[in-house]
């Protein structure tokens, strides 16, 4: 059967209709590195999930995770993106190519990148096109 994984417990719990206990974060969450193996996974995907400041260490860890050749495929808001050149060039420099790009979506684009070797910049180097504006909520 299905077992939960170890940062479940650690998540909030609902008892019925009462209210919520809160507990504390899972240590998991709160690091960059997730719990795989170097080189293990075929494909990752971040679908609205680059909210964070750390979007570079959130992709260094997707190729770190990455096999060979494999597929990074992101869905972004496409309001977020200064320059979509700059985005990419960004990602290309941290060991990926990109394989597709879909900028016709008026409310989000969609990438996919394909993993060709570890990251090609030292941790230090700034990658000006990994910094992405907030994202915009409009009432409708």
């Amino acid at each position: 059967m299905f077992e939960e994984p170890e940062w479940a417990s650690a998540a909030p719990v609902a008892a019925g209709l009462g209210p919520v206990i809160s507990r504390p974060p899972p240590a998991a969450a709160l690091q960059n590195k997730v719990p795989l193996e170097d080189e293990s996974v075929d494909v990752a995907v971040f679908c609205l999930s680059l909210m964070g400041t750390n979007i570079r260490d959130f992709l260094e860890e997707a190729n770190r995770v990455l096999k060979p050749g494999g597929l990074l495929k992101v869905a972004e808001v496409s309001s977020r993106f200064e320059d979509v050149r700059t985005f990419l060039r960004a990602v290309t420099k941290l060991g990926f190519k990109i394989v597709s790009k879909d900028l016709t979506n008026s409310h989000f684009f969609l990438f996919d990148f394909q993993k060709t070797g570890p990251p090609q910049v030292g941790p230090k180097a700034q990658l000006s096109g990994l910094k992405l504006h907030p994202c915009l909520y409009k009432r409708r």
